[in-house]
């Protein structure tokens, strides 16, 4: 029986394809990048059969690279970027309304009224756009179809396969916690057609098939989880475990296990999985702009590629009194004759480790589990061993890195593997590199912390 996983993980600024060894191993990497557009301020959108076709490529390609076909692929495991939404022909497949992505803005007006009407959502959720997308769709919905990417993607994969498990549902604003079954009086309030709607699924076990035509051989989709919920599998989800991901984003994740938390707005409560009649939770912290934040400045300031920021950054000890703030709209202060690029480089490369510390203090204040020794990082902004250093320095804790980046994928065919009976041990499948230590003393990382917040958050800056 073959013993290798298709992980798939569809993000905002790129899809990735891995063939998954036994050992953990990512083999035949493949990823293609993603296009957003704003057709207006605060709207963010992608061409959705612009996705599917460069996540098709993705997976041929990493297929390729690794010396595989189809049939040596026990299961796929698929993973994507949450809160997004897109309509497509129930019958053909093909999208009829773009993918409105996560970061898109356009339902804040709406998610007040729903406030109003006792429905409690953030702007930032599928459910605050939805309506406004079927609306713009001439089609009656009978024969249409909605979902996050990740139902899309499974859609095209299986030949016509709707469905969504509960970690993806839940971002999207519909998940009714008491019963993890759609919340069918928002859907009712809103007079959307029911019928619309993906089938709930475990987050692992055999959902699908992927068609003979589209992969090349009929294979089991055996798990469907959402990006940050999968990149916490992967570090392990025992209560504890917590992981920060810089990706387009920074996210951390603090497992709660069967425990439901919700500390604060700021902190939301996610579901990581649910499968076999047993949920587990964690907690969310996110800065929405991280490595999208450090790539603004790297261009707007003309500091060369990742490897040139990186060079600059490390050749002064500090920023000089510029600070930055990573975010939406990127925040810039403190700039001066003093101020060089590598200054520029080196501030925000800063901004987004202090950004990471204002989450993790967040939640640590906010729950009873103990920080962890060493604070588990993932995602491309991770390969930096210069960022770590400024990471570890700043949050004042030794870092270290997941010894695969691209722990999306991984947390992906973890779950896949469990889906058909396989992976029974993931620890087994999880390995780190050595530490990054702190190199200066915590008592100076407080001190420049409180003087960023002081700029930033305008706070006293004694620490």
């Amino acid at each position: 029986m073959p013993e290798l996983i298709l992980a798939v993980d569809v993000g905002t600024t790129s899809t990735r394809a891995a063939v998954v060894a036994p050992d953990g191993t990512l083999a035949g990497l493949s990823a293609a990048p993603l296009t957003s557009r704003a057709p207006f301020p605060g709207q963010v959108e992608q061409d959705a059969e612009a996705v599917w076709a460069a996540t098709r490529g993705a997976i041929a390609a990493a297929l390729s690279a690794a010396a595989r076909g189809a049939a040596d692929i026990a299961a796929v495991g698929v993973t994507t970027q949450r809160a997004s939404a897109v309509i497509w022909d129930r019958a053909t497949g093909e999208a009829r309304s773009p993918l409105v992505v996560w970061s898109d803005q356009r339902g804040t007006a709406r998610a007040a009224e729903l406030a109003a009407a006792g429905f409690m959502l953030s702007p930032l959720q599928a459910a605050t756009r939805l309506e406004a997308m079927f609306a713009a769709v001439d089609a009656p919905p009978a024969k249409l179809a909605w979902g996050n990417i990740d139902s899309f993607i499974i859609h095209r994969l299986s030949g016509g396969t709707h469905l969504t498990d509960r970690s993806q549902a839940w971002p999207c604003g519909y998940l009714s916690l008491p019963h993890l079954g759609w919340n069918e009086a928002l859907i009712d309030h809103q007079g959307l057609d029911r019928s619309t709607f993906p089938r709930l699924t475990d987050t692992w076990g055999e959902l699908a098939t992927t068609s003979p035509e589209v992969l090349g051989a009929a294979v089991p989709i055996a798990a469907d989880i959402a990006d940050q919920q999968s990149a916490l599998i992967a570090h392990g989800e025992a209560p504890g475990t917590a992981k920060m991901t810089f990706g387009t984003s920074g996210t951390f994740d603090l497992a709660t296990g069967a425990t439901f938390l919700f500390p604060a707005p700021s902190l939301p409560p996610l579901i990581v999985f649910s499968a076999g009649g047993e949920t587990g939770f964690c907690i969310e912290g996110m800065a929405p702009a991280a490595g999208s934040a450090v790539d603004w400045a790297r261009k707007a300031f003309s500091l060369g590629d990742h490897d040139a920021l990186e060079s600059l950054a490390q050749s002064v000890n500090d920023a000089a009194g510029a600070v930055f703030l990573p975010a939406a709209r990127v925040a810039l202060s403190g700039l001066g004759p003093s101020v060089s690029r590598a200054h520029l480089a080196r501030a925000a490369l800063e901004g987004v480790a202090f950004r990471a510390r204002e989450i993790i203090e967040n939640v640590y204040d906010a729950v009873q589990f103990p920080p962890p020794a060493a604070l588990g990082v993932d995602g491309g902004m991770s390969r930096s061993g210069v960022f770590l250093q400024i990471l570890a320095d700043l949050i004042a804790r030794p870092v270290r890195r997941h010894g695969a980046i691209e722990a999306t994928l991984l947390g992906a065919a973890i779950a896949a593997g469990r889906g058909i009976g396989l992976h029974a041990d993931a620890a087994a499948m999880i390995r780190f590199c050595e530490p990054v230590t702190p190199k200066i003393d915590p008592s100076e990382s407080a001190a420049r912390f409180a003087a960023w917040r002081a700029e930033v958050r305008g706070e006293p800056a004694d620490p």
